[in-house]
């Protein structure tokens, strides 16, 4: 059986974009559409048997009109082509207020095969696709705000709550794959009740924080540290051939040499130029259930839009704008995002044509910032002579104020002495 695993697309994120004028849209919403548009062929042309989305659609759990409708036109053609659609509720995806309905649920609404899971089930959930039938256990982020709405949680402290989503989240993972090597009973498509069996593919689908992780460049460990966490022991259990994850923006596979996989798709698209360096895309997994089961997940890198930093010294030169100038022009920034960031003299300000720089940068897609970090001059301390100051005190002073001078502070010194004696006393 062959998925295609993704997450993280983010509609709604804009920064850096600008008004496309064709459309009148943001271009960073574009970029992922465009991104998502790759993704979604990808699944397509590989024949994938179901179609994977483990949370976050939008940047918010309120998104526009516009942003609801470029997500629902991306997943047509997998709905025209009968590939099953499997939606995992986000943390970005939910409101935080109870008994709203979470961005996503709208798709439950519309034609075609689509599963959206706002909370764990009873049930192993069965979905079927071409090759035949596919073992869910979804997964999604755990609503803290439907948690409490039950009397006997709402005096939990937030270290007890978490531990407490923790043991219920690690319990209901077994009492599945329970099920499913019991052979007991799923539920169907349509809410009929389906035999289970380990011979069939399973895949745990989620929207967690595995403990380990590798943080994306955007993301900041200090906003996960009270979330709930899990171990990859604790997701990957048998009969389970894939746990397909959410959540964690930097693709990954955190058992790249154990079975069953445990992967994070990552983002489609970079958010801030932290993530530069970092390869978006998804998963597009090949799950082989037979008597020794092997799951191969194959990373596919979206069209998304690159990010270029340059960061350059200039102090020692002479001729400033051209040092920075033969940074840039050596690079690819055509159609990229782009910062450029240099480090100057103050006395050098003045030598610097950021007009020319901008110019340079003429192909990129937009011009983050040209930021200079300026080394102010050391301000010299002036020198204070009074009637009482010695003429000897008066040279020294004069002398510590230039250095080109300090070699010969005691000749100089001598000298005006001596020419001090020379002078007519006629000051009685």
């Amino acid at each position: 059986m062959k998925l295609l695993h993704t997450a993280d697309i983010h509609l709604g994120a804009k920064t850096y974009g600008r008004r496309d004028p064709e459309t009148g849209l943001n271009t960073r919403l574009l970029d992922v559409q465009r991104s998502l548009d790759a993704v979604v062929e990808r699944a397509l042309d590989a024949e994938a048997d179901a179609f994977l989305f483990c949370g976050d659609a939008y940047h918010t759990a309120d998104p526009t009109p516009t942003q609801q409708k470029i997500f629902a036109q991306c997943l047509q053609p997998l709905a025209d082509a009968g590939v099953p659609i499997v939606l995992i509720i986000g943390n970005h995806d939910h409101p935080v207020t109870y008994g709203r309905a979470s961005s996503l649920d709208i798709f439950e609404y519309l034609d075609g095969d689509i599963y959206c899971y706002r909370k764990p089930t009873e049930a192993v959930q069965v979905v079927e696709t071409k090759s035949g039938p596919l073992q869910l256990i979804p997964l999604p982020w755990p609503i803290r705000s439907q948690i409490l709405t039950k009397e006997a949680y709402r005096s939990m402290e937030p270290e007890e709550l978490r531990a407490f989503i923790e043991e219920k989240y690690v319990t209901y993972i077994q009492r599945r794959a329970d099920d499913i090597l019991e052979k007991g009973t799923g539920v169907g498509p349509g809410g009929e009740a389906r035999a289970l069996s380990p011979d069939v593919p399973t895949v745990l689908a989620g929207h967690v924080t595995v403990q380990g992780a590798e943080m994306a460049g955007s993301e900041r460990t200090t906003l996960i540290a009270s979330e709930p966490k899990f171990t990859v022991g604790q997701l990957s259990v048998r009969p389970i051939d894939y746990v397909g994850l959410g959540h964690i923006h930097r693709a990954q596979v955190q058992n790249p040499d154990g079975h069953p996989p445990v992967a994070y798709a990552g983002s489609i698209e970079r958010i801030t130029f932290k993530e530069r360096d970092e390869s978006k895309g998804c998963y597009l997994v090949d799950i082989d259930s037979g008597r020794t089961p092997t799951t191969r997940p194959t990373f596919v890198e979206t069209p998304a839009r690159p990010f270029r930093a340059f960061q350059v010294d200039v102090r020692e030169s002479e001729a400033p704008t051209e040092d920075i100038l033969q940074v840039v022009e050596g690079a690819d920034v055509a159609e990229a995002i782009v910062r450029v960031r240099y480090r100057i003299e103050e006395a050098q300000l003045a030598t610097v044509d950021q007009a020319r720089i901008r110019d340079a940068l003429a192909e990129a897609h937009t011009i983050a910032a040209i930021e200079r970090t300026v080394d102010p001059v050391e301000r010299k301390r002036r020198t204070v002579v009074t009637r009482e100051s010695s003429l000897e005190d008066a040279i020294r002073q004069y002398v510590g104020q230039h250095e080109d001078l300090s070699s010969m502070e005691d000749d100089l010194v001598e000298a005006a002495l001596a020419l001090d004696a020379e002078v007519p006393d006629d000051r009685s």
